[in-house]
């Protein structure tokens, strides 16, 4: 992408990621609410490891999903703080240990996935950097009480449905896909991204299959609302919106400590996370049409609409973000070879 710079266009470019980069090194420290792994008194965590075990042991999903939430102060309305049953579903299915290697195989199948469809694109140093990084990104997924979050399940799916995306192998990337949807509605703008290059590339039956998900996710998000709905007393906590208003300091700040960039010191993982985010502008153009998109997706869902309690969505972005960073020096060399027009 930077490569086809006009050496004016670079120069600029130059200055305004140089400037970027010296206002990350000025974000204060974090000021996020609960964390996802649970400090307070009941968190997401343990709300969701909850619901597993009642749907475990015979509960309907909707019933316990809503008595647990009243019960903790959580909300139910609107719908969507309930989150759809397939988890659930398939923890109580599984069991929990089958449930957090199923996880842990999808990122390694993940971090495969982005090595080989790396192969025809960039050298062999390059393939291996990012696969290492996906792994590195997705490392959360080895923590115990983390298999509930289903942003990570959608973060991972979305990266696995991105490296088939771009080997052309676009009904397993559709599965995958539908699977992050069917986990968190928040993995839409991926498929919405999915179903325009398959219309730009003029690919009528990618395009239609990509349009049949979003007929068939809207009909499922219906009946969610008529299951979540009657249960809903009006009494139950009410959803405090989604216009934080936080700006672009809080997705670095989301990104690092959902990430083990948390333990480079900060703001120098600040500095890493937007760094890795330049990275992507040298990533092949068939990546960063997709990745850059999604990525700026969640920094949109970070920094405009999340609360500081609502920072795990940053996970989200999980394994990809970090992939970025192999990448870099590709991005470098564009800038040079644009300077050099």
């Amino acid at each position: 992408m930077l490569a086809a710079l006009t050496r004016i266009q670079a120069i600029a470019a130059i200055v305004v990621i140089v400037l970027m980069g010296l206002a990350s090194l000025a974000v204060g420290p974090a000021t996020t609410g609960e964390a996802i792994t649970g400090t307070g008194a009941y968190s997401d965590v343990r709300l969701y490891t909850d619901i597993g075990n009642a749907v475990a042991d015979g509960e309907d999903y909707y019933h316990a999903a809503t008595r647990l939430q009243r019960a903790h102060g959580f909300p139910t309305s609107p719908f969507v703080t309930v989150r759809l049953p397939t988890l659930a579903w398939i923890e109580a299915a599984l069991g929990w240990h089958a449930t957090r290697m199923l996880l842990c195989a999808l990122l390694v199948c993940t971090a495969v996935a982005w090595f080989a469809m790396l192969r025809p694109l960039v050298a062999a140093g390059e393939r291996m950097a990012a696969m290492l990084l996906v792994l590195l990104g997705g490392a959360m997924a080895a923590s115990p009480g983390l298999a509930v979050s289903h942003e990570l399940w959608a973060g991972v799916l979305v990266a696995l449905a991105l490296a088939l995306r771009v080997q052309k192998r676009w009904l397993p990337a559709l599965i995958a896909a539908a699977a992050a949807l069917a986990i968190r509605e928040l993995a839409l703008p991926f498929v919405l991204m999915a179903a325009l290059w398959a219309w730009r590339e003029g690919s009528r039956r990618e395009l239609a299959a990509w349009l049949a998900l979003l007929a068939l996710y809207a009909v499922a998000l219906f009946l969610h609302r008529q299951a979540v709905t009657p249960l809903s007393l009006p009494t139950d906590a009410l959803s405090q919106g989604w216009g934080g208003l936080r700006g672009p300091g809080a997705v670095l700040q989301d990104i690092a400590d959902v990430t083990l960039l948390h333990l480079i010191p900060a703001p120098l993982s600040y500095l890493t996370v937007y760094l890795a985010f330049v990275g992507f502008l040298g990533a092949p153009v068939p990546v960063a049409r997709l990745a850059v998109p999604w990525l700026l997706a969640v920094a949109l869902l970070l920094g405009v609409f999340a609360r500081p309690v609502n920072f795990y969505w940053a996970i989200l972005s999980v394994p990809m973000v970090t992939a970025g960073l192999a990448f870099l020096p590709r991005a470098v060399r564009d800038l040079a070879t644009a300077m050099r027009r």
